[in-house]
């Protein structure tokens, strides 16, 4: 796998807003909030949801940050890294496995942490992304056989970056709640022990909105309601979408190359008689 895989091209700007709660946070909302407040580029892993070769620069990434993966290699990031990765985006969001090197990386951030009820956001976590993204027989096939024959890593760098949220190499422990539960409150104790209280705001999900954002930022409330995006019911449906293409675009590979090889099988029958070398 290549070292860094850009995620976007473009000129290096400095990155002004990092968002760093779990994935189910809202972070879906607050992407679509930055980018009204102007910030530029704004990340969210939503972009790459139709560009499968996207993940292969997530992929990486991953490998090389997220200690606790068998695939780790040891290779963190520095902030020259994260530049030719993240380029010109201003505000990263969605990139919670991430937390540690990009706090080290860009210590001159402000911080947005948002959370929300454990159990409401376990539930949430699971059935938004872990199930439909690993369990059953079309999901299992998809991220295990036919996303890799066709060159794509979705499944299997979802997986890495659950994993990565939690400190295990196995990814049926992601279900485990009393796991889940301690990765999530380690994880966010160690965003306010690195973030100084003045670049940091916390909030909970329901009092997510301009106030206590643009107030925050420095920015003037925007005359339009503040975004609030079904991002679980986009996420079910583009995870079904890519098993689906997935399980077809595999089942017509293999098809394609049985027929390739049973053309070959007979053209070598044909030549081997033609030439006395078969009866």
């Amino acid at each position: 796998m290549p070292d860094i895989v850009p995620f976007t091209t473009g000129p290096v700007r400095e990155k002004k807003v990092i968002s760093l709660g779990f994935f189910r946070t809202g972070s879906n909302s607050l992407q679509e909030a930055l980018n009204i407040l102007g910030y530029r580029d704004v990340f969210h892993s939503s972009a790459m949801a139709r560009s499968p070769e996207k993940w292969v620069g997530l992929a990486a990434a991953a490998d090389a940050n997220i200690a606790c993966l068998p695939s780790y290699t040891g290779r963190t990031y520095t902030r020259e890294d994260w530049d030719v990765y993240f380029g010109p985006c201003e505000a990263l969001t969605d990139v919670t496995p991430f937390a540690e090197p990009l706090l080290n990386a860009y210590p001159e951030a402000r911080v947005i942490l948002i959370h929300r009820d454990f159990d409401a956001w376990s539930e949430s976590f699971l059935n938004t992304l872990v199930r439909p993204s690993s369990e059953g027989v079309l999901a299992w096939l998809s991220g295990n056989f036919m996303e890799p024959m066709l060159g794509m890593y979705i499944s299997q760098t979802a997986w890495k970056l659950y994993m990565g949220l939690f400190g295990v190499c196995d990814l049926r422990k992601t279900t485990d709640r009393t796991i889940m539960r301690a990765g999530y409150d380690r994880h966010y104790n160690n965003v306010r022990r690195m973030v100084p209280p003045e670049r940091l705001l916390e909030l909970d999900l329901k009092d997510l909105d301009w106030e206590p954002v643009c107030k925050f930022l420095g920015k003037e409330i925007p005359n339009v309601p503040f975004p609030r995006l079904n991002e679980g019911r986009v996420f079910r449906n583009e995870y079904r979408r890519l098993h689906f293409l997935a399980i077809l675009g595999g089942t017509l590979k293999l098809v394609s190359f049985i027929g390739l090889a049973g053309g070959v099988l007979m053209a070598s029958i044909w030549f081997g008689r033609q030439r006395g070398y078969m009866p």
